[in-house]
């Protein structure tokens, strides 16, 4: 899943256009009508902005750039403003004509430079947004926001010592500056670092304790710490409930009421995670409970991109609200507006998450579900959706929520679509066998290293395919090139490969005999899809949704053989498929020949089942929050 990213700051509209003038704010019986006009249609415009409110700030200031006679420096506040709009509302290539403009009539201002070269950044013209952002240094070296820019620019870069220097400059003007220290933190998250990256969360908290990007990327890189420090996890679950006391209980609804509205809260409708475990539940929910009319359905779809998988699952919706622009008091009124009886999150604690609406509890029951595998550490959440497997009876300590258990998975994986059957095990070709791994480089921690190394050097002829995004960066591949010789690991007997298209992603599955599972961040859509090519994955089991997130889809498709419990039992279980053998050949071809039907037919691809399981569960939680 996706952590909120380091982030450069646009120069923020502020100010009078009078003090831009260098003059004294006009009294309204003395001033020129169109310096009046101005002055309040900026000024209106500037408090929408900073409202959140884009389309009202967008509306006065096209009044105010049309104008007639408008002055020169009225008008570049105006165009710096629009600019400033353009790219926080994804207007990316109108922000930098825009910025230019301003930059004909005036080279050396500074926001302008500043701004241009940040919207640069964002479109990845990562060279052209360092020559604006270097000539606004030199313009002011003072101006913070410059700086913040060039340390983000140098950091997409890879040029991490240049980009701490930039954000070390910052500092050095603004202290308090919170997101040059989370960004920061963040490339300390980037390196793998956890232990100082959470310092560094913790110094941004210290500066702003409601920082929320830093709360949840402290939380977050906690999942990635091996041993688990779960005393650290609980800590800031609490320091989560402090910052938002719980508000007051709604009146009950009816408990027969039909049909019941739930909205589904998510920046990840689309080909994501979230979206491949969604799509064919919510096509099952459209053909039985809301076509019986017990169900209406509504999605708030924090995100501004849509693909096909949008497209297929938008019908089921009675309404669709995309609310990525929206505020959070906006937000709150619509999901009131729509008299939503029960309002689900899926993305918990990552990236597009809108855990600040969920405080407010615009709705009379709230689930957290599916994009997160850890309590939100908010009160006015209700439940959380679960299975017996991945929290068993006696951790529900571990939650603020109402544990609410699903009979079989929490996750049901639509079918991939992939229409080539598997192909027979590559041990039969090669005489060896191919371990593989697909997932992120930050779950492949110093433990998991240590054991790859030990089942490295028990099987001398077996070989290692590892493919992660990162690794298309060449200084991500060196630094973990590294990271694998100091473990111990022959470079030679490992594949490294970065990201493909995802029709060449699901054939990489035919190079490898069996996957290797990351602990304690163990796989989640990576597993599914290598049990749909026919590729069992050898997963270790630690306490916690996420622990057992391995343990509950291979238990769900009748492999519970290869969940192990310890570092030890992992270990001896990989050596002894990786020996190889005439056994070990036949099992793995028996398994690359049934697999994908016995997944299909299990709780984990049947979305018809798992429709039913999820509805009866929220019909429950219902009856129960309004009678009990």
């Amino acid at each position: 899943m996706k952590k909120p990213q380091a982030k450069g700051r646009t120069a923020q509209p502020s100010g009078m256009l009078a003090k831009m003038l260098g003059q004294a704010v006009p009294q309204p019986v003395r001033a020129a009508p169109t310096v009046a006009q101005a002055q309040a249609l900026y000024d209106a415009a500037v408090n929408f902005y900073h409202r959140a409110e884009w389309d009202q700030a967008e509306a006065q200031t096209d009044a105010l750039l049309a104008m007639p006679g408008l002055h020169a420096v009225h008008e570049v506040a105006a165009l710096n403003l629009k600019a400033t709009l353009a790219a926080r509302t994804h207007r990316l290539e109108l922000a930098v004509s825009l910025y230019q403009a301003i930059l004909k009539r005036q080279p050396a201002h500074v926001e302008a430079l500043s701004n241009l070269g940040l919207a640069l950044q964002k479109l990845n013209r990562h060279e052209q947004a360092l020559g604006f952002l270097k000539q606004a240094v030199q313009h002011r070296p003072g101006h913070a926001n410059s700086q913040l820019n060039l340390g983000l620019t140098y950091q997409s870069l890879g040029q991490l010592a240049e980009a701490r220097a930039a954000y070390q400059r910052t500092l050095a003007i603004e202290p308090d500056n919170v997101q040059a220290r989370f960004n920061i933190a963040k490339m300390l998250q980037d390196t793998f670092d956890f232990e100082a990256a959470s310092q560094a969360y913790q110094a941004a908290l210290d500066v702003d304790p409601r920082h929320a990007d830093s709360l949840a990327n402290l939380i977050f890189v906690q999942h990635y710490r091996y041993p688990p420090d779960e005393a650290a996890q609980q800590a800031l679950i609490w320091r989560v409930g402090e910052l938002n006391p719980a508000r007051p209980a709604w009146p009950r609804r009816a408990a027969d009421k039909k049909p019941l509205r739930v909205g589904l809260v998510s920046a990840d409708l689309r080909k994501h995670p979230v979206g491949y475990f969604l799509r064919d539940v919510l096509l099952a929910l459209a053909s039985t409970a809301v076509a019986s009319g017990e169900l209406t359905l509504l999605a708030y779809a924090n995100q501004a991109l849509a693909d096909e998988l949008t497209q297929d699952i938008r019908p089921v919706f009675a309404a669709w609200h995309t609310v990525d622009l929206w505020n959070d008091a906006r937000l709150d009124a619509q999901i009131r507006s729509d008299e939503i009886d029960i309002l689900v999150d899926l993305s918990g604690r990552t990236a597009g998450n809108r855990l600040p609406v969920f405080a407010a509890k615009p709705a009379p029951v709230q689930v957290s579900w599916l994009g997160y595998f850890a309590t939100t550490g908010l009160q006015q959440m209700d439940a959380i959706l679960a299975d017996p497997v991945c929290v068993p009876m006696g951790e529900e300590s571990l939650y603020v929520e109402k544990v609410l258990r699903l009979p079989h998975t929490r996750l049901c994986m639509s079918p991939p679509v992939v229409t080539e059957p598997p192909e027979v095990p590559p041990v039969l070709q090669n005489g060896f066998i191919t371990f593989g791994c697909f997932q992120t480089l930050p779950k492949i921690n110093a433990g998991v290293l240590a054991a790859w190394a030990q089942i490295l050097n028990a099987c001398p002829q077996s070989r290692l395919r590892l493919q992660a995004p990162q690794l298309n960066d060449e200084g991500q591949r060196a630094r973990f090139a590294g990271r694998l010789q100091a473990a111990g690991i022959d470079a030679g007997r490992v594949e490294l490969l970065g990201s493909v298209s995802r029709e060449l992603y699901f054939a990489s599955y035919n190079t490898v005999d069996i996957l290797l599972d990351t602990f304690p961040y163990p796989g989640g859509t990576t597993t599914a899809e290598a049990l749909w090519m026919g590729v069992p994955t050898l997963t270790l089991a630690l306490p916690g949704m996420l622990g057992r997130q391995g343990q509950a889809m291979l238990e769900n498709v009748g492999l519970a053989d290869w969940v192990t419990h310890s570092e030890a039992d992992y270990v001896q279980q990989a050596v002894a498929w990786g020996q190889g053998g005439k056994d070990v050949c036949e099992k793995l071809q028996r398994l690359r020949g049934t697999l994908r039907s016995q997944a299909a037919q299990s709780p984990l691809f049947d979305s018809a089942r798992f429709a039913r399981d999820w509805w009866a569960a929220l019909q429950g939680l219902w009856r129960e929050k309004m009678t009990g």
